[in-house]
């Protein structure tokens, strides 16, 4: 990968950041939907830096610290590059049907050293973003499935 490929946008409109994959035709503001308003501030590598700077420069100012903060002590919580990008563990734990092990991820947070605790709550963090954003569905059996 050479140079960045994902862009962080201000919409003048709502004063609103957001972000888009660089180079993609089509950027619109994804508080206020505007298209003509955009300016590109900053850009990424890699996309998890871009959603983190994004939720900083959305965030109140007067809580600005306290966040900047936590996402600090999350990311080095997990110290495997794989265990940090929750896309990729969860693809990588599902089986040909598309059914998640989720104990198979718990089990790997721990080995890379996460605690039983600090495992279990975030599969369950990253389960509930994946099914919010439609990427999983829970079956009546109480699987997981990946769509």
């Amino acid at each position: 990968m050479s140079g960045p490929t994902w862009v962080m946008l201000q919409c003048s409109s709502c004063d609103r950041f957001s972000g888009a994959r660089k180079g993609q035709k089509s950027m619109i503001c994804s508080h206020c939907g505007d298209r003509e308003r955009l300016s590109v501030i900053q850009e990424f590598s890699n996309s998890s830096s871009l959603s983190q700077a994004i939720s900083l420069e959305n965030t109140p100012p007067e809580i600005r610290k306290e966040l900047e903060k936590a996402l600090s002590r999350k990311s080095n919580q997990i110290s495997s590059p794989e265990a940090t990008d929750p896309v990729s563990m969860i693809q990588s734990f599902t089986s040909d049907e598309g059914i998640i092990d989720v104990d198979g991820i718990i089990t790997e947070l721990i080995t890379s050293g996460l605690s039983e605790n600090d495992s279990n709550a975030q599969v369950t963090e990253w389960v509930q973003q994946s099914e919010i954003e439609g990427m999983v569905i829970r079956l009546p059996t109480g699987e997981l499935k990946l769509l």
